[in-house]
């Protein structure tokens, strides 16, 4: 069996000579590429390959793997071994560096894991699917915009994520999906400072808004059992603790108001005032009927909504509808701290089934400052697979089952996969959002803060890429520090202690203390 480090999709070829047959199987786990039931398969079996004495070049049909065993019945020779790998073609332009190899390793292997699923979209398990789903693709830009800066591999997933033009309720399969497209399009924005996106897809933007607000019930809200197909709300698969998938989900209705603010938001560039108040207005009265229905005052959390018969109290607590609220900036501030050190710690489930919103999530732990909690759980988790020996991070993980358990999905033994490189995308955060502080003015797109977080951390060197070229830092928790800001840009960069922050506004290397 053949090791090659890194799950990629290829063409393995090799050389062989000899008498009977060659067998290959291939996998993503040693347990997967030796298996020799074919029906636990994920991929087609292999048909064994007839040997000559005088040899010749072998080369097996496409295939997703890290391992290939091969077994041949009467012995062979075989030589020049070679996976060549079918690998989008991107420069890495945000580099990140630590003293702590170990996050280095885990922002290494979440950089591998988006790469490895860019083919045009970010697609959906290679080995598996080899689809885009909306969710996973845009969640994935929030790491994938900074690695690689592709733009037009994040414009395939918004489009793919809005809905058609003139959208009529047997269009909605997942009733939340194509509430991620406007979070991707000003995503987009942000990084790339290019409005003709938005413009190109108007008419699809205003008639999904208007399409929600046409279908909501009479307290605005939007339920999971629209739709022919009738699947229901799939935050992700972490859904144990909730909530319901076909009742009133609350983070539902959150998604539902940021959809209203980001239309707005847009509006407003597209000199369209009135359109920009009445999409404000609807996310307005969303927000209090969000918090009447939805706020728990005694907990000081959101809970789940409703069941599947969309009347009943699903009084439950899961963390979706916490990181959304954060997104969305309706989260009370003054509650972050029983939020973290009470809530989401306590939440069944919340640390031993983990599935690919997580980098939404962690972009809310990163707003919300909270930068030890948001690598202390990527440690625990995200660590844990990195420790097992994986080069790449799966879809759902579930740290305290056993090896077979871990493997299997869709109740498939080997049915574990990438997921549009979504679980590429926390590290990222932690790293980018988390550590180095890095956020982008909504209000003003050429306006950037940097407020670091360096926890244990010695050092930290990154170049970030923005729409004006990059960012480049030299963070030493003790000594001097430096920042290279290009033209065109405003940077405030915030320390901790006393001193006022340091705001550059002509390109150029500035030299700065973290603790002053």
């Amino acid at each position: 069996m053949i090791d090659f480090f890194h799950l990629e999709i290829g063409t393995l070829t090799f050389q062989a000579k000899g008498k009977g047959t060659v067998t290959v199987r291939v996998g993503e786990t040693p347990e997967e590429a030796l298996e020799r039931d074919d029906k636990k398969l994920e991929q087609y079996p292999l048909p064994p390959i007839k040997l000559s004495e005088t040899g010749s070049v072998i080369s097996i049909p496409e295939r997703a793997l890290r391992y290939a065993s091969l077994e041949c019945d009467e012995g062979a020779e075989i030589t020049s071994l070679k996976f060549d790998a079918s690998m989008w073609p991107v420069e890495y332009q945000m580099q990140f560096e630590t003293d702590d190899e170990y996050i280095n390793n885990l922002f290494k292997m979440s950089s591998a894991t988006l790469h490895t699923s860019m083919h045009r979209f970010y697609l959906d398990g290679v080995k598996r699917d080899f689809l885009p789903w909306s969710m996973d693709a845009l969640v994935s830009t929030l790491g994938g915009d900074y690695l690689f800066g592709d733009q037009q591999v994040s414009k395939n997933g918004i489009s793919i994520a809005l809905m058609p033009l003139n959208p009529k309720l047997s269009d909605i399969g997942i009733p939340d999906y194509p509430l991620h497209a406007l979070f991707g399009l000003k995503q987009n924005y942000l990084r790339f400072g290019d409005l003709t996106t938005s413009l190109q897809y108007k008419d699809r933007i205003t008639q999904l808004l208007d399409f929600y607000a046409s279908i909501v019930d009479e307290n605005g809200f939007v339920h999971g059992n629209y739709g022919d197909r009738q699947f229901g709300y799939t935050p992700g698969w972490s859904t144990y603790n909730g909530p319901a998938r076909k009742g009133v989900a609350a983070y539902a209705q959150i998604m539902l108001y940021y959809n209203y603010m980001t239309g707005a938001y847009f509006a407003n560039l597209w000199k369209e005032k009135v359109l920009a108040s009445r999409y404000s207005k609807l996310a307005q009265d969303l927000k209090r009927k969000i918090f009447k229905h939805f706020w728990d005052d005694e907990r000081k959390a959101f809970i789940n909504g409703t069941m599947n018969d969309g009347t009943t109290i699903d009084k439950r607590i899961s963390h979706h509808a916490q990181y959304w609220a954060i997104l969305a900036d309706i989260f009370p501030k003054e509650h972050y701290d029983n939020l973290f050190e009470n809530i989401l710690p306590n939440l069944p489930h919340y640390y031993t089934t983990v599935s690919y919103e997580k980098g939404y999530e962690f972009l809310a732990y990163a707003k919300a400052g909270r930068v030890k909690e948001l690598w202390d759980f990527m440690y625990r988790v995200f660590g844990d697979w990195m420790d097992q020996g994986h080069t790449r991070f799966p879809e759902n993980f579930q740290t305290e089952a056993s090896r077979a358990k871990q493997l299997e999905f869709y109740r498939r033994p080997y049915g574990l996969s990438l997921c549009h490189g979504a679980n590429g995308v926390p590290a990222v955060v932690g790293a980018l959002n988390g550590l180095i502080g890095f956020s982008q003015s909504a209000e003003k797109p050429n306006e950037y803060t940097i407020k670091p977080e360096l926890l244990h951390l010695g050092w930290i060197t990154s170049r970030i890429p923005v729409k004006e070229g990059f960012i480049s830092v030299k963070l030493n928790a003790t000594g001097e520090s430096t920042i290279e800001i290009p033209n065109g840009c405003i940077v405030k960069v915030i320390t901790k202690g006393e001193g006022k922050p340091l705001t550059l506004r002509k390109p150029g290397t500035y030299k700065f203390k973290l603790i002053d």
